[in-house]
């Protein structure tokens, strides 16, 4: 997976290939040095047509959303029901409440069998990734008693109940009728612009507003790339499945940085935060001796901020790569 470039810096322009400047007039005071090439034209005129203006844009979300974090894999026979359910929650409020299906185990290195690939078993898609096996090994064993021990297990919005982050998926529902319940107290706003050529990558754009005043630990913003759909094999109650469809599956954060970009006021203009983000797509993840390319219209992102201290996910919202 490519990682974006990107380097937050002080008030002025932007750096394009010829060392121009050019005005930015959204947010004023914030510039970024992007993957320009992207854009398949004069990053003159991306800042000047494409550069949102947030001032117009509404909210994203005005209510608090969740997200279901789903540590799973391929051949864990218990895994699809657990799948189902948080699928069927997604369903029943498709707008707030989002799923991120993470192949990663409990484990010191972050997978186990259950994630590995195994053409015996004809289990032949690798769909962990770095960060995913770091998820695995900080809650499986760095975190002490976070609730993580064995797949499946989950999240919600990494609430901490009675000592625990992770529940199983009889408990999902629960947790996330009280995220929804919660007032918003951090706000997202965020645009997306696609580019197909000449490298088919986007550029993203967030505002972040702290809307509770009580919130004083560090933030920090993730941004996940989101598979929507594949069919592939699956471990479904002992039997293999070569045709079982999986959904909202992990591919890993744009940045390469599994806990993110920590929010810092050089990245803010007025009590707001921008961050930009530049990321050329991966192909798609195929069984093996299948052909795999790209297609931005299976994938789409997960934008949340959280605390760093708490681990908490304030408020997270979903975005198409191509509306």
């Amino acid at each position: 997976m490519k990682k974006l470039l990107f380097i937050m810096v002080a008030i002025g322009g932007f750096m394009m290939n010829s060392c121009d400047k050019v005005e930015n007039p959204f947010p004023p005071v914030v510039s970024n040095e992007l993957d320009t090439t992207i854009y398949n034209g004069a990053w003159s005129d991306y800042v000047a047509n494409e550069w949102p203006d947030f001032s117009v844009l509404p909210n994203d979300d005005p209510n608090r959303n969740a997200l279901i974090e789903d540590m799973t894999g391929h051949n864990c026979s218990n895994c699809p029901a657990a799948g189902a359910i948080a699928h069927g929650i997604h369903l029943a409020n498709p707008t707030r409440v989002f799923i991120a299906s993470i192949h990663a185990a409990a484990t010191s290195t972050g997978t186990s069998t259950f994630q590995d690939v195994n053409n015996g078993l004809g289990v032949t898609v690798d769909f962990t990734n770095s960060q995913s096996k770091e998820m695995g090994s900080f809650f499986g064993t760095t975190l002490v008693n976070s609730g993580f021990f064995a797949n499946p297990s989950g999240t919600v919005s990494r609430t901490n109940v009675a000592g625990e982050y992770f529940v199983a998926q009889g408990s999902w529902q629960t947790k996330v009728d009280a995220v929804l319940a919660t007032p918003l107290q951090i706000a997202i706003k965020a645009k997306v612009n696609y580019f197909e050529t000449p490298k088919h990558g986007f550029f993203l754009h967030t505002e972040v507003e702290k809307l509770d005043a009580a919130i004083t630990n560090e933030l920090g913003m993730i941004v996940y790339l989101m598979e929507d759909t594949l069919v592939a094999p699956q471990n479904v109650s002992g039997t293999i499945i070569p045709t079982y469809v999986h959904r909202d599956i992990f591919r890993g954060c744009i940045d390469g940085q599994t806990w993110g970009r920590t929010l810092t006021a050089d990245m803010m203009t007025g009590t707001k935060y921008y961050l930009n983000y530049s990321y050329i797509l991966p192909d798609q993840l195929v069984p093996a001796g299948n052909t795999s390319t790209h297609n931005a219209d299976n994938m789409h992102l997960l934008i949340y901020v959280y605390d760093k201290v708490t681990l908490e996910i304030y408020q997270i919202i979903e975005k198409e790569i191509i509306p």
